[in-house]
Parts: C-alpha cells; structure tokens; sequence
C-alpha cells in the first residue's frame, strides 16, 4: 500500500450524507485511531475502549439528534476498505448487517486499520496528520478543530498548517503524496469565498451580534470574526445570509452547540443558550447564561439577516437543546 492509496479511500469515505445532515460517526472513530498510532498503540483495539473512547467523541462533537452508537463506525468503516475486524465472518449480525453490541464487549472483540495500511501510518507520521487534517476539514469547522485533536489524542500532531489559506493549491505533501483521484476529490472539494469575513463584518459594523464586543488594534476590528450558521464543511454557503459576526468565545459556542438561535417574529433572532451549560459563577466576565433570551443584533441590511434554512439547520444538527 503506498501513501496514495491510503488518501484515496479516505477521499471515498462514505458517511451517508443527506440534505445536509451530519454524519460524523466514521470520521470520529478514524481520528481516534490516528491518534493510537501517534501514540504507538497496538494495531488493534478492543470493542470496549471504542465504545467508551468514541462513544465520548460522538457525545461531544457528534450531531444533538444522532444517537450514540459506535458499533456502526466500526462494522460499517470496513465497506470504505479502511477498517479490520479479524473476527468479523464469526460474529453474528441482525437483518441490516449490523454487529450486537453485547457480543462485540462480552468476547473482546477486536478492530483497527488493516496491517499494511497500519504499517504504512506508522513509518509516516506526516501522513498520519494530512490525514487528520483533511478529516477534520472536510466534517468540522476550524473553530473546533484544535479540540477534537486534543480529545482524540492527536496532540502530538503538528498543528494545522499556518498563515495558508483554504482557498490556495495543495500544498507540497499533498503534491508529493497524492494521486490523480486524491487530486480529484481536492479539485472537488468547496474553497471559501475570501470575501466572506469582510462583508459579514461589514453587515454587523465589526461587532459581536451577541456581545457587542467592538475592539480595534490600530484602525482594524480586533477579536471579531465571520461564522457560518451552517457549517461550510456541510453545504454551508458563503454569504452573508449564512453569517453572523461573532467574538471567538461566541463564534465557538456557535459552533459547539451551547450557543443557539431562535426565529422570533417580527422581532428577529434571540439568543438561546443550551441546558448544558454550567458556569459555577454567573458575575464572572464572559458568562454565557446572561445572553439567554437577548436579541442579536442585526444586520445593516434587512435582506442579509440570517436566513431561516440556515438558522433551522443549526438547531436540529448542531445546537444542544432544549435551552434554558
């Protein structure tokens, strides 16, 4: 197995996607074992330390209205030839091909990367973080990407490449390692609109639509960024009606689900804030809970307020409901 290989059944990943619903259950459990072999861990891996290792991932960063099963990335991660169970034609499968859970924890069933795709990630480390990277592109947004890495063990891992823009060509790596299909899939693969954080900031005159935080460094706004409601990595597009200006702390609760938007008519969008939220000290600079409720602030322009598809997008897929 050579390096292009290995990309190029990683750019075929099937996560069953439709209408833009997420599907993150195989992408978390291959960052997972990308993270053992950063680590040096055995080729395979029990059931059990997935169950409880992934199932925790898909908790965290996995779809609100997605049950956590984490038996299905790993039976269905064979049909995308990158996953083994050696114990596999023994083991006893329902109507659909699924595996019994109680059967995969009671006789210590074992999975992991085939052998020589196993040995091929190990003698490359480089491959290992292109890999990551382009998981993590391709089913998250940036804003959460230093956190999955920590979660699943990929500290190690150089961190994502500095100062390049999404929208520029594949780097060398990519150029040295990637065949015609990998080229393909990157050929594929949605660039941002460059313009995008200028106009969404422009729209909300450089302020946080939550805070209002309005910070300048010199004549530039400081600390205020472009967020998509719903994620470019999911058929978000770039406009301004897919955007709200946020600070990172929002921008980031956005993201993660604790931070919510309610369509309130004739009155715009308000602030919901999930009931997972625990903040030991309310008073404190920063508190989420306070903004419960609040109206966001809107745009200059009526017709580039946050459009109601987006915004019901980020509710079923992203936002950790019900709110408080």
């Amino acid at each position: 197995m050579t390096p292009g290989d290995f990309l190029s059944r990683l750019a075929r990943l099937n996560t069953h996607r439709h209408r833009g619903r997420r599907a993150p259950h195989k992408p978390l459990l291959l960052l997972f074992a990308l993270g053992r072999v950063l680590r040096d861990r055995d080729r395979l891996v029990p059931y059990e330390e997935v169950d409880r290792r992934v199932g925790e991932l898909m908790r965290r960063f996995g779809s609100p209205r997605s049950a956590v099963r984490p038996h299905y990335p790993f039976r269905w991660l064979l049909s995308d030839g990158l996953w083994e169970i050696p114990r596999y034609a023994e083991l006893s499968k329902n109507a659909s091909g699924d595996l019994y859970v109680s059967e995969l924890r009671e006789t210590g069933v074992e999975g992991g990367f085939p052998e020589k795709m196993h040995d091929l990630l190990r003698a490359n480390p480089d491959l290992v973080w292109q890999a990551a990277e382009e998981i993590l592109h391709e089913h998250f947004p940036e804003s959460l990407h230093r956190e999955i890495r920590e979660a699943a063990n990929l500290r190690g891992m150089r961190e994502a490449r500095e100062a390049e823009s999404e929208s520029e060509a594949p780097t060398l790596r990519e150029r040295e390692v990637g065949p015609p299909s990998f080229y393909s899939y990157l050929a594929r693969r949605r660039r941002r609109d460059p313009f995008f954080r200028r106009k969404v900031l422009d729209e909300y005159m450089e302020r946080c639509a939550v805070c209002d935080l309005d910070i300048r460094f010199g004549e530039q706004p400081f600390g205020v960024e472009a967020a998509h409601i719903q994620w470019h990595s999911h058929a978000g597009p770039d406009s301004v009606a897919n955007g709200l200006a946020l600070c990172p702390l929002h921008h980031e609760t956005l993201d993660r689900g604790a931070l919510g938007l309610e369509e309130r008519k004739g009155t715009g969008l308000n602030v919901l804030i999930s009931h997972e939220v625990r903040e030991s000290r309310r008073e404190t600079a920063g508190s989420l809970i306070e903004f419960s409720g609040r109206r966001i602030r809107s745009p200059r322009t009526a017709s580039r307020a946050p459009a109601t598809p987006f915004v019901d997008w980020h509710s079923s897929e992203v936002f950790r409901g019900p709110s408080l």
